[in-house]
């Protein structure tokens, strides 16, 4: 299997793993547990073909497979990778969306990295510096009812935990998706202090707020740093770049 195609199809996985509801629909033919399942990609874009399942589930699993090299039969309109994408939730098209920027710009590092070792100038242009978003944090008080992230509590909270200040800071803010996406580092602050960092692997859509997807660093030398974006805005969300906190 060539590197091209070996890259898809973990992009392929990688974006069926993130939505755990529909991978569970499809779960008989993947194999395996951690980061390389076997998954039956002949079998998935079969299903994807068959009404046994939502119309947004089967367009999931349709660009999955595609994705993975088994193109959709064109001679049906509605198996195009186009006809399938607006057939998408939002939620649904940020992860896709996110894991595929993800994956370019991994690939064009590693490309620009080789480059570089043989003396090549690259075809990139210079990689911009990482992206940030930063939320901020007010005290702590109750969550609204039916939390979408089902907490009871939110805002800072002394002496809470990593994994409880991140649950707290991940979401759901009123958020700009492209530039959520286009970013690598969530910053969690209160009182002009950062209280956790954390990757972003993808988000989530709740009607008109974000959620972000991604894991907590809590070793991260920036926390207990002074917040690297605090302004006098009333907006809690900022966005910044690495430029501001170096």
């Amino acid at each position: 299997m060539d590197f091209a195609l070996t890259q898809a199809r973990e992009d392929a996985a990688a974006i069926l793993a993130s939505a755990p509801s529909v991978l569970a629909k499809a779960a008989a033919f993947v194999t395996g547990d951690g980061p390389e399942p076997q998954i039956d990609w002949a079998k998935i874009a079969y299903l994807a073909s068959q009404n046994v399942l939502s119309s947004g589930d089967r367009a999931f699993l349709g660009i999955c497979a595609e994705i993975a090299g088994f193109n959709p039969d064109l001679r049906h309109p509605d198996q195009t990778f186009g006809a399938r994408w607006d057939s998408l939730d939002g939620q649904h098209q940020s992860v896709i969306a996110s894991v595929l920027t993800q994956s370019s710009q991994t690939k064009q590092s590693r490309e620009r990295e080789i480059l570089e070792q043989l003396g090549v100038p690259s075809a990139y242009p210079s990689v911009p510096r990482p992206q940030l978003v930063r939320v901020r944090l007010g005290p702590d008080h109750p969550a609204v009812t039916n939390d979408a992230l089902g907490r009871e509590r939110v805002g800072y909270r002394e002496g809470a935990s990593p994994h409880e200040t991140w649950l707290r800071g991940r979401g759901v803010w009123r958020m700009q998706a492209d530039r959520v996406i286009a970013s690598q580092w969530l910053i969690v602050a209160h009182a002009g202090i950062v209280r956790m960092v954390g990757t972003i692997d993808g988000l989530t859509i709740h009607g008109d707020r974000i959620a972000i997807i991604g894991q907590p660093l809590p070793d991260h030398p920036f926390i207990g740093e002074s917040d690297p974006l605090d302004n006098n805005s009333q907006n809690p969300v900022a966005y910044g770049d690495m430029n501001d906190v170096t």
